[in-house]
């Protein structure tokens, strides 16, 4: 008898059936890839792109939203589509691999050949409300370095923030998208200015 209880308790509960509260559907997001530059020779030939070097609250792929005078939280139900720092990583490589100025881009998971590494710190990569709005804010540090002798050829910081349209996640991710594309053709820029001054000797 106590055989036939448990057979039918097991196939009650792996029917399907359970007091267990089901879990919240999750939405994953990502960045709209950054428009492409053609036509235009190699300047940069060989560059590696790390993984960026982020605070604990970065290091996962929950939206992160630090209201106003509030703790920091996460928007509930959503999610980025891979950890930050892959994301914001991939972001940039695939910034770089859609600009004929540049050749030989790739990541730090696969550890190919390159002269020189792009080093990083994400500070931020968050929403923060403001005066009642939410506002898209990516901050952070950069180190050009030379991977022969690991020594430094440059360095600059970025902070950038831009309004989101509404509170809704789907305008936050718009902005998300907006705002990387618009650090990714500014990191694009100080690399080519970079390598300029290099060749001229500046």
């Amino acid at each position: 008898m106590k055989h036939v209880m448990l057979t039918t308790l097991l196939v009650f509960v792996l029917g399907g059936c359970s007091w267990l509260p089901s879990a919240e559907p999750v939405q994953s997001w990502t960045l709209e890839p950054v428009p492409g530059v053609t036509g235009q020779t190699v300047q940069i030939d060989g560059l590696r792109v790390l993984r960026p070097q982020v605070p604990d609250l970065l290091n996962g792929r929950h939206m992160l939203v630090v209201p106003e005078g509030q703790p920091p939280s996460v928007y509930a139900g959503a999610r980025w589509s891979s950890a930050i720092p892959e994301l914001w990583r991939d972001q940039l490589i695939s910034a770089l691999q859609r600009d004929s100025r540049f050749s030989r881009i790739s990541g730090d998971e696969v550890r190919l050949a390159a002269d020189k590494l792009l080093v990083s710190r994400l500070d931020a990569f968050q929403v923060e409300y403001r005066q009642g709005r939410p506002q898209v804010v990516i901050r952070g540090h950069l180190q050009l370095v030379k991977a022969e002798n690991r020594r430094i050829l440059a360095e600059t910081s970025f902070d950038l923030s831009r309004d989101a349209s509404s509170t809704e996640l789907s305008a936050v991710v718009a902005t998300f998208s907006s705002l990387s594309a618009e650090m990714a053709n500014e990191i694009r820029d100080w690399l080519l200015n970079t390598e300029a001054g290099a060749a001229t000797g500046q």
